[in-house]
């Protein structure tokens, strides 16, 4: 996740106040120009924001440019800089707060709003569905409305709930159902709730320890393989990919400490590499790492982190700073997005 400084250094280049007056508009590209796409872009529904404002805030959210965000303020991003499809999603802290019944009307509200932005604007957004995984029985019926009516791409998880990292056999039903219609999976950093007062800005470290806790928890308790139909996109995951392979013995500048372990029949390394990143606040460091992991031109896709991020500024990161050649770079804007959405390959 970018910091308050990149990001405000990021608007102040595109100019802030033309992305809300609309200025770059003039700048789109023509439409056959579009081919990037966007899987880690956030939405901020109205009625979300007004009903958890508190909670939001809290969660990151308090930033003037977050609670100033409308979908045509994305969609002049997404314009100007050549992006064909936003896959929307929600971010931390997600639509539960301990209550069943209002994790599942939030759920409900936040999916038909970016349904509706899928329909009004035609093959531009794609929705990745939330869910109140603790809410097992609530869960499962927002994944089967979601799919089967709304037609999502996907789900959106947390990192974790309360104190429990998402891959915990807690929640194996809901990985059940979702390994059942092979889903994709996009799973968010949050932080857990024992300690929200240890998220330090601009580092983010809670979030990144949640990120590391959680991926260790898929590989380690073996969520990853039990469910082998899931295809896991653990976004900003490119920060913790590396170290979960070293703690398992097996880094990636050396052969693997030991036997493979059953919860990696294949070897901890090929476990790994089943899992999806996004490119949302990378830099020239983790594309080494992941290029080592054999993931960079088959595993990372485009994301941006809006509104917390921006499009420009992560495009012109991806093209001019970390280090990818032509054919990596094509891989992560649109042509791995594309084998896992193929419904976008136009």
């Amino acid at each position: 996740m970018l910091s308050r400084r990149q990001i405000l250094g990021g608007l102040t280049a595109l100019g802030a106040g033309a992305l809300l007056r609309g200025d770059l508009t003039a700048q789109s590209p023509p439409a056959q120009t579009r081919r990037v796409i966007d899987v880690h872009h956030h939405i901020v529904p109205p009625q979300f924001m007004a009903a958890h404002r508190d909670d939001m805030v809290r969660g990151g959210a308090g930033q003037p440019y977050v609670q100033a965000w409308t979908p045509q303020v994305t969609l002049e991003q997404m314009d100007a800089q050549g992006v064909a499809t936003s896959i929307l999603s929600l971010s931390t802290p997600g639509t539960w707060f301990g209550s069943v019944q209002d994790g599942r009307k939030m759920s409900r509200i936040v999916n038909e709003y970016a349904a509706q932005l899928g329909r009004d604007h035609t093959g531009r957004f794609g929705l990745f569905a939330a869910i109140p995984v603790p809410d097992i029985d609530g869960t499962l019926k927002e994944i089967e409305y979601a799919f089967d009516v709304l037609k999502a791409d996907g789900v959106g998880i947390m990192t974790s709930y309360d104190t429990i990292p998402t891959g915990d056999k807690t929640f194996w039903p809901v990985f059940e159902e979702l390994n059942r219609r092979k889903a994709v999976v996009f799973m968010h950093r949050t932080a857990a709730t024992c300690c929200l007062g240890l998220r330090q800005d601009p580092a983010n470290q809670e979030f990144i320890v949640d990120d590391l806790r959680a991926l260790n928890g898929f590989l380690v308790g073996g969520t990853l393989a039990k469910f082998p139909d899931v295809k896991l996109i653990h976004s900003h995951g490119d920060k913790v990919m590396a170290w979960v392979a070293k703690l398992n013995g097996a880094p990636i500048n050396g052969p693997q400490r030991g036997p493979n372990p059953p919860w990696a029949p294949d070897g901890i390394q090929a476990q790994l590499r089943k899992v999806y990143v996004d490119s949302a606040g990378n830099n020239k460091f983790s594309m080494i790492e992941l290029r080592a992991l054999g993931m960079l031109a088959t595993r990372v896709m485009f994301g941006t982190d809006v509104p917390w991020g921006n499009v420009k500024n992560n495009l012109d990161a991806l093209r001019e700073r970390m280090g990818c050649s032509r054919e990596e770079i094509e891989a992560v804007e649109y042509k791995t997005a594309r084998q896992l959405f193929p419904k976008y390959n136009v």
